[in-house]
């Protein structure tokens, strides 16, 4: 009897936790939209204390941004979030952000993803997805800039041509024009 009413109360439990419809993603969903994430790969050492320094100028400066960063175990993972739009923001080599935006090995199966830069630094770019806010990008690349005696690699804000084209509102930064209206969605 017992028994009985303990996986009564199990299954009342399960079915009414089911109908709320509580989902643990919804947190980890919200989270991302109110903060920048860098994503970073921890088989890649010296891009997370790079990330830190990038989130911690972001968040000091450019407050509203609440820049974290985070890590990938691996350059796969950051192809999956950045391919699945669960992420915007990453710190890669150019050889790895070349890949991925070209569906090449290691990321073959995860793209191509649209990418551009916000902004270079030595071996690295701050890249993003090319659906990423212009107004968002002008602010970043501004920032990074303005501020690139915090960093400790040299950033590059130009109009060259990097391995990755420079993001529309990032090129809007490098050119001096104002910062770009986002288009609305249809």
């Amino acid at each position: 009897m017992r028994r009985r009413r303990f996986l009564h109360a199990v299954l009342i439990g399960t079915l009414g936790l089911a109908s709320s419809g509580h989902t643990p993603y919804r947190q980890w969903t919200v989270y991302r939209q109110r903060h920048l994430l860098i994503l970073t790969d921890r088989s890649d050492p010296p891009s997370y204390p790079l990330g830190k320094r990038i989130a911690a100028v972001l968040a000091t400066h450019l407050p509203a941004s609440k820049a974290r960063v985070t890590r990938a175990p691996h350059t796969e993972r950051i192809a999956s979030l950045m391919s699945s739009k669960q992420l915007d923001v990453a710190l890669m080599s150019p050889p790895d952000a070349v890949a991925l935006a070209a569906d090449l090995p290691p990321f073959q199966g995860y793209g191509p993803v649209g990418l551009r830069t916000l902004i270079a630094f030595d071996g690295y770019l701050l890249v993003c997805r090319d659906d990423f806010p212009a107004r968002h990008a002008y602010a970043v690349a501004r920032t990074l800039h303005l501020h690139r005696a915090d960093l400790p690699h040299a950033v590059t804000a130009n109009a060259e041509s990097p391995v990755i084209p420079l993001h529309p509102g990032a090129l809007a930064y490098v050119e001096g024009r104002p910062p770009p209206a986002d288009e609305e969605p249809e």
